[in-house]
């Protein structure tokens, strides 16, 4: 295997974003597609299995580097199955609870997780220009998400990473996150702010899933060469992914 090859192990292969993240390893020289786990076999992956827990352990000490898009509880049982193996974890899993953080959190010590609500570099942008805000703080100010009609978390976890960011920016609560979920919208985020004499609406729209799907693989090659550590979008800019 080429030095600059990583093995990939991909938990949720089966699911929009995995067909997404599949297609893109398709015509990657630096990523190796080596376990996928989901419900239907892959066509790019040299090992499918419908079930992460019927993987012999030696197969995993193999993978390098695991991306996760399954669910809070389908993250936690890949940190668990991987645990003694200490290997690294992009996730872009959504839901989770304070006590999985919690989890990540004391997993990160052991080896380096990488976590973001999105992982589109233009919502990362997004979320760096939202700083201006906190000229106008007196401003009041909401957000509203919308996604397809699939999607089960709401708001979005993206929304409530927007939400987040943007009370410390003002410094001052805002309501939660309208959220709406219609077709197939893969994603729109819309912050508003107002006085009794102006309007600044900024947002964010996601064409397509291989946006994610991309800043996914950038994250696994970067976070592969890290330290133990809890790891996000902010991490990935200020390194410029490298």
């Amino acid at each position: 295997m080429n030095p600059k090859e990583f093995k990939i192990g991909l938990y949720g292969a089966s699911g929009k974003m995995g067909q997404a993240i599949e297609q893109l390893l398709i015509e990657d020289s630096t990523l190796v597609p080596y376990l996928a786990i989901g419900k239907s076999p892959s066509k790019v992956f040299s090992i499918s299995a419908k079930d992460l827990n019927q993987i012999e352990e030696e197969i995993l000490e193999d993978i390098d580097v695991w991306i996760d898009f399954t669910s809070a509880e389908g993250l936690q049982n890949l940190l668990a199955k991987t645990q003694k193996l200490k290997t690294a974890v992009v996730s872009g899993s959504t839901g989770l609870t304070d006590k999985d953080f919690a989890n990540l959190k004391k997993e990160s010590a052991k080896r380096p997780l990488f976590w973001a609500s999105n992982l589109s570099p233009g919502l990362w942008a997004f979320r760096q220009a939202m700083k201006s805000f906190n000229l106008i703080s007196d401003f009041d100010f909401a957000i509203d998400e919308t996604h397809h009609t699939q999607k089960k978390d709401r708001p979005s976890g993206t929304a409530q990473t927007l939400q987040a960011d943007l009370e410390k920016i003002i410094q001052k609560k805002i309501e939660t996150p309208a959220s709406f979920r219609l077709g197939g919208v893969f994603g729109i985020h819309t912050v508003h702010a107002a006085s009794a004499n102006e309007v600044i609406t900024m947002q964010h729209q996601a064409l397509n899933r291989s946006v994610f799907a991309a800043g996914a693989l950038q994250a696994a090659r970067w976070v592969v060469k890290q330290k133990p550590g809890s790891y996000s979008m902010e991490h990935l800019f200020s390194n410029k992914g490298v």
